[in-house]
């Protein structure tokens, strides 16, 4: 797969306008795992502490960063919202392996995984900016031009208006560099920035430049090499440099490593148990000492030094969601009878209390998410 239309979603606008933010998506795992409904509900807002659009916001980024993931269950009208194991063993507040992404590593996952077509990317304008793009300056207007020619090759979904697409490139921008109308209100509230993968032209505010990274861990690298190779269905036991820093998808592309740095990492004793670099054939290759699968997981493990299951969950865990859809009809049962007994309760409480409508809110709401943690 190496086409806009094959490794990703046609999925606009819905960001609503709004960059990932720090704690967003800490608080997209915790809330869900307590409550699988917590984006449907009326008070969502008061939940999580944001406006209406930044809910919808949350639930977007954490989908398309695999730490959600839709569950339907059985019967049931409205759609639930499951932690993936992935985002359980990440960012559980209590045995997470890096719950409040303290570690930069746990950024460059996020990205990589944004990016990865596996079973497909729900940015696509990230993911053609990064993967298919070819100037290394540009502004904004150029990759909205280039990225709608890619869109029109596909079918009729792969047609974004005007106005989403120049939203969807302004959120994009925002993400991942400070521009002139963020640096006051949010420059210290975009995680992505501290990747340092874009910058802007110096004395001209509105053109960008692609960067390489100063430094990525070895073992995250080693990560997003085998994650790679393990999509692509690649089953050699080696694979040439050029291979991991050309293809689309591969971290050559994702997160612009240039070929001396990518020979400097994998050439860390840290990752040595695992993989070896020859050029004895004039060309440089990696060789991998045992399968491919469990370097991925192992290469977890060292970075977070956590357990092996752990390790696992989080390498291989972005599809599989927390609650299946079987699990949730006790859960619903639940929460429905939680609603239904706290409008009771409020029914019964003299109109001369005094309560405003915010604070019956909140209580009807920390009703619900009691019974979605004792459930």
């Amino acid at each position: 797969m190496d086409t806009l239309q094959e490794c990703c979603r046609p999925v606009f606008g819905r960001h609503e306008t709004f960059h990932p933010r720090w704690g967003w998506f800490s608080k997209a795992v915790f809330e869900c795992k307590s409550n699988p409904y917590v984006f449907q509900q009326k008070d969502a807002t008061l939940l999580l502490g944001v406006g209406k659009n930044m809910v919808r916001s949350i639930r977007y980024w954490g989908e398309a960063s695999t730490l959600l993931k839709e569950v339907r269950p059985p019967k049931e009208r409205l759609t639930a919202t499951s932690p993936t194991r992935r985002g359980e063993a990440l960012l559980d507040p209590e045995d997470g392996a890096d719950p409040y992404l303290e570690l930069t590593g746990s950024l460059w996952l996020l990205h990589w995984w944004m990016l990865q077509p596996a079973p497909y990317s729900m940015v696509p304008l990230a993911w053609y900016a990064f993967n298919a793009f070819r100037p290394q300056e540009f502004n904004a207007s150029d990759l909205e031009e280039a990225f709608f020619e890619q869109c029109l090759k596909g079918a009729s979904e792969w047609k974004p208006v005007q106005n989403t697409l120049i939203r969807d490139s302004s959120c994009f921008l925002r993400t991942y560099v400070a521009t002139a109308a963020s640096q006051i209100d949010d420059a210290l509230d975009a995680p992505l920035r501290q990747l340092g993968l874009l910058s802007v032209v110096t004395g001209q505010k509105r053109r960008f430049r692609f960067q390489a990274p100063s430094w990525i861990a070895p073992e995250v690298v080693l990560y997003c090499c085998t994650d790679f190779l393990v999509n692509i269905q690649h089953s050699a036991s080696t694979v040439t440099l050029a291979r991991l820093l050309q293809e689309v998808n591969s971290p050559g592309r994702v997160m612009k490593v240039r070929e001396e740095q990518l020979i400097s990492i994998l050439s860390k004793s840290a990752l040595s148990p695992w993989i070896e670099l020859n050029d004895n054939i004039g060309t440089m290759q990696v060789i991998f000492k045992c399968e491919l699968r469990a370097i991925r997981w192992q290469a977890i493990r060292q970075y977070y030094s956590c357990s092996d299951a752990q390790a696992q969950a989080i390498a291989d865990g972005g599809q599989e969601p927390l609650y299946a859809p079987h699990t949730l009809i006790e859960r619903v049962k639940r929460l429905k009878q939680a609603r239904t007994q706290a409008i009771v309760t409020e029914s019964l409480r003299p109109e001369e209390t005094g309560q405003n409508d915010l604070v019956k809110r909140m209580e009807l709401s920390a009703a619900l998410v009691e019974a979605g943690v004792r459930g």
